[in-house]
């Protein structure tokens, strides 16, 4: 019966496994469905004199497949904002097109790649460019040429096996001579977002470094900075990364301190001097790294208010850029933006706003590289056509985080800037000047918004933090160790946040304890010491288990013994253990007992503290009334002998 049943399981198994290699195939085929992603398009093309012009673009289909056709339609220019977020969302237009391509054959795909040329003209087109083996698409718009300027949605329609697959994208014509370009503020910002890609991150900042004519302006936080300089297995390769994305003098950086720092609090509450600290953390990571000095503007993130704004002037900041969350109106939803402005309440600090629809649009990854490049570039010339006559320039500031993006989207966008006839990247600095506050009609003061969000600091709070500000600025006095010294200062910028009391208690504990166990490396041999007498030397030893050098001074106190040299003495901790010898004079007693304080070398933090009994084996007042007495009984014993001596007898 077992062989039976064996012989029969082992029969099915065939039957199933012949079934599955019949089916598979259909199967298989049937679960893949066809998609194309945009790999390049251009967004920019210029009319001619005659009214014609082409536009490039490449298109990438998965899976490969062979007999596939396109299609292009565009459809009329846009005329408001409002009207980009069907493109971008590819939900598309509802207006009649204009005009399209119809179908035609994608003979030219290789590798599931096709290239093609689209012609435009507005009235006769002579000689259409060829392209995907002799296919000539083109599109005829009813304007005159010089009336054609605008952005236009377009549709990609590709047709795979009776399968419609549809794009949008956007396209910006040019048919005038362009004086006064946007300017483009490119800031690429090094966050948390970087550190969790960074092979990603350190791609862009290569990609950048090969852009070195192109104008654009880095950020970091020194969260992310420290981190960075803390990974020794991973620190060369970023700084690399970053020298080569900083090498061109056309590439700046600027501070960009955490978005939860309490700026407001520490004015309030006496610690104005802490403002500074937390701008020169960034600053002097970024110098650390790379030798490059930041720029006087300062990226700012999160909810500010017009006293975190005054903290920021008065510890010498003139220049900043602010979330446009945090104004009242957003500009980027006006027609009044692009020009620096002031803060009410803010004294004469000058602002600018990040734009963030431009901004979420270059973070979007959900859409492929080279469609996202086209859907800026094309947003960038719609923003300069909405006033293209300005007497002055317009600034748009772009935010994007390193490492949140492909580097092929970031090349694609420095190129398309490269050579852009509407937007040009230009470095943050100048577009501060004071001349263009108010340009163009823009407001010269704009308001924040009310903030729900409230930070208390309790006298707790303040006590603790001034001592560990104390004790850390003591200690760092006497560390050769740069990295652990900004380590330290990290630790207590951290704890200047946002927030109520009992979250910043915690975190000034916890730098507090990080302190503790850098003080808690050293101590001091404890040992009885015999000092041998007049002019002898104290020999003294401290053992570190720092794996740094640290200056520190050994200070002596005792009433037994005098130091000609001085009772305290420098020693620099750069190894296990370090021994000194101080000179002694005027040993009084046969022993005494001396207390050893090993202190930072402005005397503000102990480090070892220690008694040592001090036995002396010198002579004394005792010694020499024991000696004294040894000879009396001596003599005294001499002359008793020798009077007790018989005399000799003389001879008869």
């Amino acid at each position: 019966m077992s062989h039976r049943f064996t012989t029969w399981w082992r029969a099915l198994s065939v039957v199933l496994l012949s079934l599955a290699t019949v089916t598979w195939p259909s199967a298989s085929g049937a679960n893949t469905t066809p998609h194309f992603s945009v790999v390049h398009q251009n967004a920019l093309a210029t009319l001619s004199a005659r009214g014609t012009t082409h536009f490039v673009t490449t298109v990438r289909l998965t899976p490969a497949k062979t007999g596939a056709s396109a299609n292009v339609t565009i459809y009329p220019a846009l005329t408001t904002q409002s009207q980009f977020s069907p493109i971008v969302s590819d939900a598309g237009v509802t207006t009649t097109a204009i005009s399209s391509t119809g179908t035609f054959a994608l003979n030219c795909l290789q590798d599931g790649e096709a290239t093609f040329s689209v012609s435009i003209y507005t009235t006769k087109l002579k000689s259409p460019l060829r392209s995907c083996h002799d296919v000539t698409p083109r599109l005829h718009l009813s304007c005159a040429s010089s009336g054609c300027a605008g952005v236009y949605p377009l549709r990609f329609r590709l047709d795979v096996n009776g399968t419609s697959i549809t794009k949008w994208s956007l396209l910006a014509l040019k048919t005038t001579f362009i004086t006064k370009p946007l300017q483009v503020a490119l800031l690429e910002t090094i966050s948390r977002v970087s550190l969790q890609h960074p092979k990603r991150a350190m791609g862009d900042l290569d990609t950048i470094g090969h852009f070195a004519s192109s104008p654009l302006t880095l950020s970091a936080d020194y969260e992310s900075l420290v981190a960075i300089d803390l990974n020794q297995s991973a620190n060369a390769a970023w700084r690399s990364a970053l020298n080569k994305a900083l090498e061109s003098p056309q590439h700046r950086a600027v501070d960009a301190p955490p978005g939860s720092i309490d700026f407001a609090g520490l004015s309030e509450n006496g610690l104005t001097t802490q403002v500074p600290q937390q701008l020169s953390l960034s600053a002097g990571l970024i110098k650390a790294l790379t030798g490059v000095y930041v720029d006087s503007p300062v990226l700012l993130s999160g909810a500010q208010s017009p006293t975190s704004l005054l903290a920021l002037a008065g510890a010498g900041v003139s220049d900043v850029v602010l979330p446009e969350n945090d104004l009242s109106t957003a500009p980027s939803s006006t027609l009044t933006w692009g020009a620096p402005f002031h803060v009410e309440g803010a004294g004469s600090l000058t602002a600018l706003s990040v734009d963030t629809p431009l901004s979420n649009l270059v973070g979007d990854t959900s859409i492929e590289p080279g469609r996202r490049a086209a859907l800026t570039l094309a947003s960038l010339a719609f923003l300069h056509l909405e006033n293209p006559n300005a007497p002055a320039s317009r600034t748009v500031v772009i935010e994007q985080a390193i490492g949140s993006t492909s580097t092929t989207f970031v090349a694609d966008l420095l190129s398309g800037l490269r050579g852009d006839p509407f937007s040009q990247l230009a470095s943050l600095t100048p577009s501060f000047n004071s001349s263009l506050v108010g340009a163009n009609g823009a407001p010269t003061t704009r308001t924040l918004a009310t903030s729900s969000s409230t930070s208390t600091w309790s006298a707790r709070n303040v006590t603790a933090l001034l001592t560990l500000i104390g004790a850390v600025n003591s200690y760092s006095q006497g560390i050769k160790s740069g990295e652990e010294a900004i380590a330290l200062r990290v630790g207590v910028a951290r704890t200047e946040i946002l927030g109520d009391a009992n979250r910043r208690q915690n975190a000034i504990d916890t730098a507090i304890n990080q302190l503790n166990a850098q003080l808690g490396q050293f101590s001091i041999d404890a040992s009885a010491i015999t000092l041998a007498g007049q002019g002898t030397s104290l020999p003294i030893t401290v053992i570190s288990r720092a794996p740094y050098t640290v200056d520190a001074v050994v200070h002596l106190v005792t009433d037994g013994v005098s130091f000609p040299k001085g009772n305290a003495v420098g020693v620099a901790l750069s190894s296990p253990t370090e021994s000194i010898r101080v000179p002694t004079a005027n040993p009084r007693g046969s022993s005494l007992t001396l207390q050893v304080v090993l202190t930072t070398p402005n005397d503000q933090v102990v480090l070892a503290r220690t008694a040592i009994q001090v036995r002396i084996a010198g002579t004394s007042v005792v010694g020499y009334l024991l000696t004294f007495a040894s000879l009396l009984v001596l003599a005294l014993w001499w002359w008793r002998t020798n009077r007790r001596r018989p005399r000799g007898r003389h001879a008869l």
